[in-house]
């Protein structure tokens, strides 16, 4: 019987479905205390850790809203539903993320396509 990848990745014991944390990015978990989505994220130093929480805080301050990646899948959860994206509590923010990638970027393209006055 297989790994339960899906569990794994709730639990943040894995990179991705089917991929398992290197030994660089363990460190930067276990070690350095950087949390499991900003190393998903490429964060791997404190360095990096700092500059990203840096500029989401700067965001934040403009007024402006996070990237996607850089949400909680609860967030995500609502930001989808807003869209009208139907969803089981079983998807992933991966998939999340993808789905409102795609509805952003339909309704970006028919924007697009208005008449101007």
């Amino acid at each position: 019987m297989g790994c339960d990848w899906g569990k794994l990745l709730g639990q943040n014991r894995c990179k991705a479905i089917g991929v398992p944390w290197s030994d660089t990015e363990l460190n930067a978990i276990y070690n350095l205390k950087i949390p499991a989505d900003f190393v998903r994220n490429g964060c791997l130093t404190l360095k990096d850790y700092q500059k990203t929480t840096a500029e989401l805080k700067n965001l934040e301050n403009e007024g402006k809203e996070k990237p996607l990646i850089h949400l909680k899948k609860e967030e995500l959860e609502k930001k989808a539903g807003e869209l009208g994206i139907q969803f089981t509590p079983d998807v992933t923010r991966a998939d999340l993320i993808h789905l409102i990638t795609i509805e952003k970027t339909k309704d970006e393209i028919n924007e697009s396509k208005l008449p101007t006055a």
